[in-house]
């Protein structure tokens, strides 16, 4: 577990944070490709994925990038830092082979200066590490999960606790490093003394709930008190990945403005910002739209076709992966591909944490292979190696 110390930043019109984040590997992973850091009133976590060093290096770098790059401090500023970010991490991979592929998440809080001249928060995210607010008691998740299990949510066709569950719960339909035009999500929040925020990769919300999240928050008043609890629970309850947190506490604001209901505004909409402009929530242009259906019905025929071949290879392969920390067998590819999710053909009985520390790793990227029997070898072998 390796916590960094806090510090103070103020900016805008006298809104001051302070800060403390602890990161660990947890007791799966053989490296931690989670990175955080703070500049003045900008804090950032980025979970990093890829083979090799690459997703140290992603995370890491996107970090770094987004930090050097915050110059507007406004919200706008913020998602600009973040896009740089994202180039810097393609262009690193373009003249590395050894980190080729890799890619992040991210998610950041900033002080920023608002429309009007006052001090604001900002918050930016890509992919499903969180930003979360704790005020009045009551936990709420700010930022947006950038996965296909939060889709199938937000769609209506999961539930929460479904999700939770998903084998599919770890894709991402958005990260830096995967391409140019990246898309980045921001909310601008009104700043109130003794609010609370998390800054958290997947490992911590995969092995704690909400409420309890909420009850540790609600424990500990030393941000670092609070960040180092948070931690050593995720592990404790399995640590199956990195966990690192960042717990950012509001402890001077202006008064907020209130309203004739006597509450504050607690945020504005969100924005889009992407590489070729900002994508607001407000007018829509109905000439694109005309020429998208268009071009949708003359590809009909060929999707029709493609999407046919793609479901023969994608239910061809087989693999070697988890089902609830149990080994298992399952037909299809691991990553899926469309809505063609893999199937589970056969449940070991061999827990994740018997595996030998090597297979582990292996297990949990899936083990592809051509056939059902060459599986069951590939469950054998690992059994034999077990502890």
């Amino acid at each position: 577990m390796t916590p960094r110390p806090g510090n103070s930043a103020r900016r805008g019109a006298s809104v001051r944070l302070v800060q403390a984040g602890v990161t660990d590997v947890g007791r799966v992973r053989a490296t931690n490709q989670d990175d955080y850091g703070s500049v003045g009133g900008l804090h950032v976590l980025a979970d990093g994925m890829g083979g090799h060093r690459g997703g140290e290096v992603a995370s890491a770098e996107a970090v770094s990038a987004t930090l050097t790059g915050f110059v507007d401090h406004t919200r706008l500023g913020l998602a600009m830092a973040v896009l740089g970010a994202n180039r810097a991490i393609l262009e690193r991979a373009a003249g590395d082979p050894h980190v080729s592929g890799m890619g992040t998440t991210i998610c950041a809080i900033a002080v920023v200066t608002a429309e009007d001249g006052g001090g604001a928060l900002a918050v930016a995210n890509v992919g499903d590490s969180r930003v979360y607010r704790y005020t009045d008691s009551r936990l709420e998740q700010v930022s947006h999960d950038h996965s296909l299990v939060a889709d199938l949510v937000r769609a209506g066709e999961l539930s929460a606790e479904e999700a939770a569950r998903h084998p599919q719960r770890n894709i991402l339909t958005r990260a830096l490093g995967i391409e140019a035009d990246l898309v980045v999500d921001t909310w601008e929040l009104v700043p109130v003394v003794d609010d609370r925020y998390l800054l958290c990769s997947d490992g911590l919300v995969n092995e704690l709930d909400d409420p309890q999240i909420a009850e540790i928050l609600e424990s500990h008043a030393d941000p670092e008190a609070a960040a180092v609890a948070l931690v050593r629970e995720a592990v404790d309850a399995g640590g199956h990945d990195n966990v690192t947190v960042v717990v950012v506490d509001v402890v001077d604001a202006p008064a907020p403005d209130l309203g004739a209901d006597g509450l504050g505004l607690p945020a504005v909409r969100p924005e889009r910002l992407s590489a070729a402009g900002l994508l607001g929530s407000g007018s829509f242009d109905p000439a694109p739209a005309w020429r998208a259906v268009v071009f949708a019905v003359a590809l009909a025929g060929l999707l029709g076709a493609a999407v046919g071949a793609i479901g023969i290879y994608a239910r061809s392969g087989w693999f070697v992966g988890l089902q609830d920390d149990s080994v298992a067998v399952f037909r299809g590819r691991p990553s899926g591909i469309l809505w063609f999710d893999p199937t589970l053909a056969e449940r070991a009985d061999l827990h994740l944490l018997d595996l030998a520390d090597v297979d582990r790793s292996m297990v949990i990227d899936a083990i592809e292979v051509d056939s059902l029997e060459e599986a069951r070898r590939v469950v054998g072998q690992l059994a034999q190696r077990a502890r």
